[in-house]
């Protein structure tokens, strides 16, 4: 196997250890959108194990007989081995005498299954009745995520309830993505975030010798980028037909937020929209948010409640690439159309991804038992006229944690925090609840800021650059 760089995935690991020390046999059903990290995060836990790897390929069911047959050979010291069945290749790798526990892998393991459905029966049968006795560990990975979800893990499938260990592999948080990039600027980590999210192969892709913003440029905005075309290739391996999906993504792009909102500019009938955004929220494309604080009522009206693209990439593409049909070969010609058509828009375009990113950072701050109280639940709250970036609080709602996020080229002053105290008073929280604030900002706070800061203690004020350095 390639190596390649690998950073984070230490509670993954910690699941794929946790199964490896099993006492009987594991099944473990790995997915998540390509390019996420599956392959790296397995190749990580294989370390100075005894395992077999395979990744399928979009191969006619004998010829990949074939091929899984020649690396099962050659695994067992036999490379001229050949197999008939496949359950005759798994025996085989199950018997293979080993002092460790032996992991068997199957990569892209969704084409072995599309080609030949009954697999997933057979295997079934094969585990009953023999495999689950092996001193092994099955580790089945895909990245076609809807086929996985539907088609492997359903309760009307043949290995439902077998595998114990079921691993959705997501994107990367910020604070993974910087060792990638150690030697730039946090400024300059996060503009990248903001458009590329937390791929691990798109940041590899990054060039530490030039600028962030001509890394991003030339990957995203030349015709030959090699992100140029990324989002249409998801989409097309996950759907036959992609065109109402990439309405409903480039509308939500651009701003849309509602239900009806999303049907009336999209134009995808109101009666079939459901549908579509619950694939795309089961794909972790999209996001579906209810204000914090949100009643069983409003949790469970179907109309209720705000849609955002989950992926900076995917938002990036769709709100600056999708309608583009300018031809861009040249580098200066990529950095000439970032000026003009990205940059003026960037920070309005970037504001939602640095939400993010301060929520991660507070998050973080709560499970190391660095906040003022453990908030039970971060999220965003809105009303009719009003919201806040970030809201926490006790069960009791007697303590509340509340923050604003500045991503724009100016100071924070007191006028964020007047206005986000004022809109305090609207949450449904006890009498005399003790309020937290905190606020988050790109290019720091003003002199009169600081010095209501320096004087109280329920007043926190976090830079960009302190987003990587938590605070003691």
């Amino acid at each position: 196997m390639t190596e390649i760089q690998f950073f984070g995935r230490l509670g993954e690991l910690e699941v794929l250890e946790d199964a490896y020390a099993s006492r009987t046999a594991e099944i473990a059903i790995i997915y998540g959108r390509r390019r996420v990290g599956k392959t790296a995060l397995i190749q990580q836990f294989c370390k100075g194990k005894a395992f077999f790897f395979y990744t399928a390929k979009a191969w006619k069911d004998s010829y990949q007989l074939e091929q899984f047959s020649r690396a099962v050979g050659t695994f067992c010291g036999n490379a001229q081995q050949r197999f008939l069945q496949w359950d005759a290749a798994l025996r085989a790798l199950a018997d293979f005498p080993s002092k460790k526990r032996t992991v068997i892998v199957i990569d892209e393991f969704q084409y072995i299954a599309k080609e030949r459905p009954s697999l997933l029966s057979e295997l079934q049968v094969l585990w009953d009745e023999e495999l689950s006795n092996k001193n092994i560990m099955l580790i089945l990975c895909g990245s076609a995520v809807s086929f996985i979800a539907k088609e492997v893990l359903g309760e009307k499938n043949p290995l439902f309830g077998r595998a114990r260990t079921i691993m959705k592999v997501r994107p990367l948080p910020f604070k993974t993505v910087a060792e990638f990039v150690p030697s730039y600027s946090v400024d300059d980590i996060f503009k990248g975030y903001a458009a590329l999210g937390g791929i691990p192969y798109f940041w590899q892709g990054i060039n530490s010798q030039k600028s962030m913003v001509e890394n991003l440029a030339t990957s995203l905005l030349r015709s030959n980028g090699f992100l140029n075309d990324e989002a249409q290739s998801v989409l097309r391996q996950e759907f036959r037909d992609p065109a109402t999906y990439n309405a409903i993504l480039q509308t939500v792009a651009y701003g849309a937020t509602s239900r009806n909102e999303i049907a009336q500019k999209s134009l995808v009938d109101s009666r079939t929209l459901s549908k579509y955004l619950s694939v795309l929220e089961d794909m972790d494309l999209i996001i579906k948010e209810f204000p914090i604080f949100a009643g069983p009522g409003q949790l469970g009206n179907a109309s209720r409640g705000l849609y955002r693209i989950a992926d900076p990439y995917l938002k990036f593409w769709f709100r600056f690439l999708a309608n583009n049909p300018t031809l861009i070969m040249t580098r200066q010609e990529a950095l000439s159309e970032w000026l003009e058509t990205v940059e003026p828009f960037f920070s309005d375009f970037a504001s939602d991804c640095f939400e993010e990113v301060c929520l991660q950072y507070l998050i973080e701050m709560r499970f190391a038992g660095k906040l003022p109280f453990r908030p039970s639940a971060l999220g965003r709250w809105w009303n009719a006229d009003s919201e806040i970036d970030i809201v926490g609080s006790d069960m009791p709602r007697k303590h509340c944690l509340v923050a604003e996020c500045k991503y724009r080229k100016e100071k924070t002053g007191m006028k964020v925090l007047r206005s986000l105290q004022a809109k305090c008073e609207r949450l449904p929280l006890s009498d005399n609840a003790v309020f937290h604030y905190w606020l988050f900002s790109r290019m720091g706070f003003d002199d009169a800021l600081l010095e209501a800061a320096a004087h109280d203690p329920f007043l926190h004020l976090v830079s960009i650059e302190e987003l990587l350095e938590p605070r003691d």
